[in-house]
C-alpha cells in the first residue's frame, strides 16, 4: 500500500470516522465477494470503570477505497456478540456494538463465508496514571505522573480534553520516562470554573503484527477516564 494511502487510513481511524474515504459521486460500498483481500479496521473505545466497551468494525477494499458490506453469509462478532450494521451519512458501512468486558480482552471474529474466517484479539490499554490533575491554568503545560515508562511510544498516544460550555480544548501529550506532559493545541481563553475533563490512552496495532489472517488493517484500542478539573484565572 502506498504511504499516502496508509496515512489516509490511519487518519480515518484516529478521527473515529469510518466513512471519510467514500466518493460522494459514486456508491460508497460494495458487497463482500469473500475472495478479495479486504482491510479490517477495528476500533475499541472504553471508559475506565464501565462494564461495556463500544466497538466498531469497518472493512475496505484498498484499491477502490470503498467500504465493504458483508454478504448474507457474513458475520462480524466480538466475544461472541454479533455487531449490527450501520450506514453512515456518506453511505459507507460499519458494524457496531457494546461489549461487556471482564478481563479487557476483545476478540473480533469475521466470518466472510462458512469456509473463510479470521480472528484478531486485543487487550484494552491500562491508563497507569498515578494522579489526575485537579486544576489547569490556561495556556500552560500540565504534568501527569505515570506508574512507569510507556513502551512502544510510536504506536501509543495519550490525549486530554477539557469541555466547557463555550468550547472543548484539546491537549496533546509528550510521553516522558515517568510522566505525561500535556500542552494545548490552540491557546484560547477559557472560563473560570470546574468542568469535565478526560484523559485517554490509545494503542494502534497493525493486524499483521498479531496474526497471519490479514496482511493489512489496524486495531485501535482506547481507554479513558473522566474527571473534574478547575480552570483557574489567567492572562494570556
Amino acid at each position: 500500500m502506498k504511504r499516502r494511502d496508509i496515512g489516509i487510513y490511519i487518519g480515518m481511524v484516529l478521527t473515529g470516522s469510518l466513512a471519510i474515504m467514500s466518493n460522494s459521486n459514486a456508491q460508497a460500498w460494495v458487497i463482500d465477494d469473500a475472495e478479495s483481500e479486504i482491510m479490517p479496521v477495528y476500533v475499541m473505545t472504553h471508559t475506565d470503570g464501565q462494564e461495556f466497551t463500544f466497538v466498531r468494525a469497518g472493512f475496505w477494499f484498498p484499491e477502490t477505497k470503498k467500504s465493504v458490506k458483508l454478504s448474507s453469509a457474513g458475520v462480524i462478532a466480538v466475544n461472541g456478540i454479533e455487531l449490527k450494521a450501520e450506514q453512515g451519512s456518506t453511505g459507507a458501512y460499519s458494524y457496531v456494538g457494546n461489549i461487556p468486558v471482564t478481563e479487557g480482552i476483545l476478540t473480533f471474529k469475521l466470518v466472510r463465508n462458512p469456509n473463510k474466517t479470521m480472528e484478531h484479539s486485543f487487550k484494552l490499554p491500562t491508563l497507569d496514571i498515578l494522579d489526575y490533575p485537579k486544576s489547569y491554568t490556561p495556556y500552560e503545560t500540565i504534568k501527569v505522573p505515570l506508574k512507569y515508562a510507556v513502551p512502544a511510544v510510536d504506536t501509543t498516544i495519550f490525549n486530554m480534553y477539557i469541555r466547557t460550555p463555550q468550547r472543548t480544548i484539546d491537549l496533546n501529550s509528550k510521553i516522558r520516562s515517568d510522566y505525561l506532559e500535556f500542552s494545548p493545541i490552540i491557546k484560547v481563553p477559557l472560563p473560570v470554573g470546574t468542568f469535565e475533563a478526560r484523559i485517554y490512552k490509545q494503542e494502534r496495532t497493525p493486524l499483521k503484527d498479531i496474526s497471519d489472517a490479514s496482511k493489512i488493517g489496524w486495531g485501535v484500542a482506547s481507554n479513558g477516564r473522566n474527571f473534574k478539573i478547575e480552570i483557574l484565572d489567567a492572562k494570556p
